[in-house]
């Protein structure tokens, strides 16, 4: 996994954020986060080091995990078989997700390297989604010392926790909807 995760970030850097995966450390606060949801989404699964400790928190049929590289997701369909893996750009999973109750998205997308075009369309289709599922809530991790991006009124950003036990350190955000539609 290693390996396809160097190569991967050789062929496409501005799609990874970090030249190393998660640490378990940053998985399991990620993790954390989820418990009591009704379904999680995970976004950007890549090697799966957070989708790992996601299946320690979560039964797996609560989540689905999306990750854009072919290769990758195949390998995370053969290492979880029961789970529900799409090979899918992750503001198209966010659209086509339909699930009520409490909502948890897991992101692991590095929103500051994204194109440009790639990063509006996401984050228009997570702010579309947390608008329509008001018990929906965006956990996102990032490396530098701003929120992970821009958001309207009515949304709010909350800083959660630094991980330094990660390389390079990380910070956690939940984002929500603060006002109903």
């Amino acid at each position: 996994m290693a390996y396809t995760f160097f190569l991967r970030m050789l062929k496409n850097p501005r799609t990874t954020g970090s030249l190393v995966p998660s640490s378990v450390f940053l998985a399991r606060e990620l993790a954390a986060l989820v418990k009591g949801s009704d379904h999680i989404l995970e976004l950007g699964a890549g090697t799966g080091a957070v989708t790992q400790a996601l299946v320690q928190v979560v039964a797996q049929e609560k989540l689905e995990v999306v990750e854009l590289q072919q290769n990758l997701a195949i390998a995370l369909k053969k290492r979880y078989p029961n789970l529900k893996v799409l090979h899918s750009t992750a503001h198209e999973a966010v659209d086509n997700y339909q699930k009520i109750g409490t909502v948890a998205i897991v992101s692991s997308l590095p929103f500051r390297s994204l194109p440009l075009a790639i990063k509006q369309l996401t984050v228009q289709s997570l702010l579309s989604f947390l608008t329509a599922v008001p018990d929906a809530k965006l956990i996102q991790f990032t490396y530098g010392l701003g929120t992970p991006f821009s958001v309207p009124p009515g949304f709010k950003w909350q800083q959660v926790k630094w991980v330094f036990a990660n390389f390079p350190p990380a910070c956690i955000w939940v984002l929500t909807l603060t006002v109903s539609p």
